[in-house]
């Protein structure tokens, strides 16, 4: 059985604490055009500030680079951050590794 501080617990706990006020707005509103925005809007907080910095986190934790700055980079500025990981980081471990 799942503790109260296990990831998944946690993350469906924040996932609902996120989306009920916006669906509880669509409700009042009543407006499909709304229920798009607020779905566009789940899904980009989900891949840019869930899942990008999960994978800059593991992908840092596993080359031994420093994972939890890079994984706080990633989330505050959500795309570029994970850009600039990649392209620093991963061409820097590519050079090493080859050269």
């Amino acid at each position: 059985m799942a503790s109260l501080r296990s990831p998944v617990v946690l993350f469906v706990g924040f996932l609902v604490f996120v989306t009920v006020p916006l669906v509880a707005m669509w409700v009042a509103v009543g407006d499909l055009a709304l229920l798009a925005r607020l779905g566009g809007f789940v899904v980009y907080f989900l891949v840019a500030h869930v899942a990008l910095p999960a994978w800059v986190y593991l992908d840092a934790r596993s080359a031994g680079d420093n994972a939890v700055a890079w994984t706080v980079v990633a989330f505050l500025v959500p795309l570029v951050g994970a850009l600039v990981y990649l392209l620093l980081v991963r061409a820097r471990r590519d050079a090493t590794s080859s050269g």
